[in-house]
């Protein structure tokens, strides 16, 4: 507005120096969750329909706009958007191409549900803390997959100072991704 004032005032002004700005893009918004059959849904989102109905439970009082001015995002079609980025690993741009959202749009989506998906943590994930709470999560892990001294999992993501324990198979632990630590945890 600024800009356009000052060129008003500015003798020198050329009418070529306005810039016109692009008419509001809204388009119709698939419902995902209702057209596709459960195997499709499984491949697009990387979980069941009644495991994103129990997300979107605990989620959508965080997500979940006062009224439906501009034409705001449920909160299925919010945690949807989100969980395509998620499953893809594809850029903003694609998850909100695919989803029918502007990409800033796609960007405060993915913000929004991350953050409230984070603070599910406290109800989900626990991580031992006393010395015989700690000592029978590793006793548990032995016993369900043969790998000693894990207090912890998550998936997909891989600790470069794991030693193989060894046996009969000791390639099945063995990482090779290159990754870069600045130190050894003194614990290992």
């Amino acid at each position: 507005m600024r800009r356009a004032l000052a060129l008003a005032f500015d003798e020198n002004f050329d009418d070529d120096e306005f810039v016109v700005r692009r008419p509001r893009w809204i388009r119709e918004r698939e419902e995902h969750f209702a057209t596709l059959d459960d195997k499709d849904f499984i491949t697009r989102f990387r979980l069941t329909k009644p495991t994103v109905l129990s997300v979107l439970e605990s989620i959508e009082d965080k997500i979940e706009f006062p009224s439906n001015i501009n034409n705001s995002v449920s909160p299925i079609n919010q945690l949807l958007c989100a969980l395509r980025f998620y499953a893809t690993g594809c850029y903003q741009m694609t998850a909100a191409d695919l989803c029918g959202f502007s990409t800033s749009t796609a960007n405060r989506i993915v913000h929004r549900v991350s953050a409230a998906i984070a603070s599910l943590r406290p109800r989900h994930i626990y991580f031992p803390e006393l010395p015989n709470e700690i000592r029978q999560t590793q006793i548990d892990f032995y016993k369900r997959a043969r790998f000693p001294y894990v207090v912890g999992a998550i998936d997909c993501t891989h600790v470069k100072f794991i030693k193989s324990p060894g046996g009969e198979n000791p390639e099945v632990f063995r990482n090779r991704k290159k990754l870069f630590f600045t130190q050894c945890p003194s614990h290992l």
